[in-house]
């Protein structure tokens, strides 16, 4: 019975040495993780930065990223439409030069 009380006992010494390395082990990670998240430079938190990044991301009238993209966008469109006029015209007074260069081939009647 003595063996037996010995080998108990260590067991669950074992077993709880284990349970405090192992909360130990996640108690340092997350001192780690919390250092590295907390507080940066400017004294903003994580939350704070990504407030500032989650503001960029969706339309706002004009300060967001997205704003910034679909004015572009708009501006690209007006541009290539400006340009596709200008070649269709240019390409019209050439057709219409060419026109005028190359005489027609006119028939005459046989008397």
């Amino acid at each position: 019975m003595t063996t037996e009380l010995i080998l108990t006992v260590s067991a669950v010494v074992s077993a709880f040495g284990i349970l405090i390395g192992a909360v130990y082990a996640i108690y340092r990670a997350a001192t780690r993780i919390g250092e590295a998240l907390g507080v940066d430079r400017e004294g903003r938190t994580i939350a704070d930065r990504l407030d500032r990044v989650e503001h960029q991301l969706w339309e706002n009238g004009g300060d967001s990223l997205a704003d910034r993209v679909n004015n572009i966008e708009k501006h690209v469109i007006k541009v290539s439409t400006e340009i596709e006029f200008i070649k269709d015209f240019a390409l019209g007074i050439q057709t219409a030069e060419q026109e005028i260069q190359t005489p027609k081939k006119t028939r005459r009647k046989a008397s």
